[in-house]
């Protein structure tokens, strides 16, 4: 327990209490400054009269404190609910931020993707336009050679024309050789007839 002597609008007094020396002497030059405040006011006042008025006026400021205090007390109850739903606020905003990162990446390695997709199908759709170019290129090359061909086969229809024609005067002139050889073994047969003839009468 601590004591200390103190003087209360020129009154000594002795206190004892927990708290420490210099806290006691603040508590007393407090209680001692409003009465000093009050006997202003109140100049014809006795101690008593002062001093209950001082406890008055003490316990109502300390009421107010302690109103003040529960106010503060609020606020501060109110600041940390705040503060946990911000920092709830935070943590969601940071997950939604992750989140965001993690799509944005799968849209950026899915771009990536198309991208090589695309170019792979550009590489093979050029590829394609080369190899139907070349095959256009060969499907003229075999209608030339095509008409070519066409044109060579009608020569030699001409020709196979005039070919058959000859051969059809060689067969007719055959004809009229072997009919002129017929009637040459006919007529020689009648020669030998009347030369037969001729011999026997001569003998």
């Amino acid at each position: 327990m601590e004591k200390l002597s103190v003087k209360i609008y020129g009154q000594e007094y002795t206190i004892t209490g927990d708290r420490p020396q210099p806290y006691m002497a603040r508590v007393a030059a407090y209680v001692d400054e409003k009465m000093k405040q009050l006997s202003g006011v109140l100049p014809n006042g006795s101690i008593s009269e002062l001093a209950s008025l001082a406890a008055v006026n003490i316990a109502d400021e300390l009421f107010a404190n302690e109103n003040s205090a529960d106010e503060i007390k609020n606020r501060n109850e109110q600041l940390e609910n705040d503060t946990q739903h911000y920092i709830s606020l935070w943590e969601e905003a940071k997950k939604s931020f992750l989140l965001y990162k993690e799509e944005s990446q799968t849209l950026r390695n899915e771009k990536e993707e198309l991208q090589n997709r695309f170019e792979a199908a550009r590489a093979e759709a050029e590829r394609l336009s080369s190899l139907t170019y070349a095959l256009e290129e060969r499907v003229k090359a075999l209608e030339s050679e095509k008409d070519g061909l066409l044109d060579a086969s009608r020569t030699r229809e001409i020709e196979r024309d005039g070919l058959s024609e000859q051969l059809r005067e060689l067969e007719a002139k055959s004809r009229e050789i072997e009919s002129g050889f017929f009637d040459l073994q006919m007529e020689n047969i009648q020669l030998k007839g009347e030369l037969d003839r001729y011999r026997r009468m001569v003998e």
